[in-house]
């Protein structure tokens, strides 16, 4: 857990689109995901890219869920992955993605400690 590169620099940040791992559902055409570049991947098309991305993003989509409901705001994360918290990017950081159920805890609790400590939540409502 040492090793973790959770809080990327700005050379580093990963360059992701702001829609990146968002999935929906078009009725007679399937599952789309989006990916890096925002373009639009199919489950029934591209099946390989599309487990892909849901792989890819599946944890980082766990730790929003987690985020929403323990903290009660409005999470998200914008463009390169920086964390968006009702509609304004407060944190300025470029978060890496978790990889695991372990690095989703991580990362919650790093995230709750720096959001409580500076009571980001009620400048933002």
């Amino acid at each position: 857990m040492n090793n973790l590169n959770i809080i990327l620099s700005f050379e580093n940040r990963l360059h992701l689109n702001k829609a990146a791992g968002t999935l929906m559902h078009v009725f007679g055409e399937g599952y789309f995901i989006t990916d890096e570049y925002g373009r639009e991947v199919n489950t029934l098309v591209q099946e390989k890219e599309f487990d892909r991305l849901i792989e890819k993003f599946k944890y980082r989509h766990f730790l929003i869920e987690k985020l929403n409901k323990e903290l009660k705001g409005s999470f998200d994360f914008g463009e390169d992955n920086v964390l968006v918290i009702n509609g304004k990017s407060i944190l300025k950081r470029f978060w890496n993605i978790p990889k695991d159920e372990k690095e989703v805890n991580f990362y919650f609790k790093m995230i709750s400690d720096e959001i409580n400590s500076k009571d980001v939540l009620k400048t933002t409502n």
